[in-house]
């Protein structure tokens, strides 16, 4: 049972990074908006366009948003095997 513990207890470390990510991610969002209200030539060839840019960072928002709702389940499971163990 510790190793689990030790386990969920990693997967928690995670949470100010996977905010400090979300963070990063809306504030790319909205420079990208920006630059592609502007006329901004796109410069990267890594995206054909700001719009497709766009929809992956929010996809990407989406996958961390996921990952934070896991780790605040994964605190419940980590109280009730201390609660278990204690």
């Amino acid at each position: 049972m510790g190793k689990f513990a030790k386990k969920l207890e990693n997967a928690i470390k995670r949470e100010v990074a996977v905010t400090k990510e979300i963070e990063n991610d809306k504030a790319l969002i909205k420079y990208l908006e920006a630059q592609k209200a502007a006329g901004a030539a796109l410069d990267t060839t890594a995206y054909e366009s700001y719009d497709a840019w766009i929809d992956t960072i929010k996809k990407q928002i989406k996958k961390s948003e996921s990952t934070l709702t896991n780790i605040e389940f994964k605190k419940v499971e980590l109280e009730a095997v201390n609660q278990y163990l204690a």
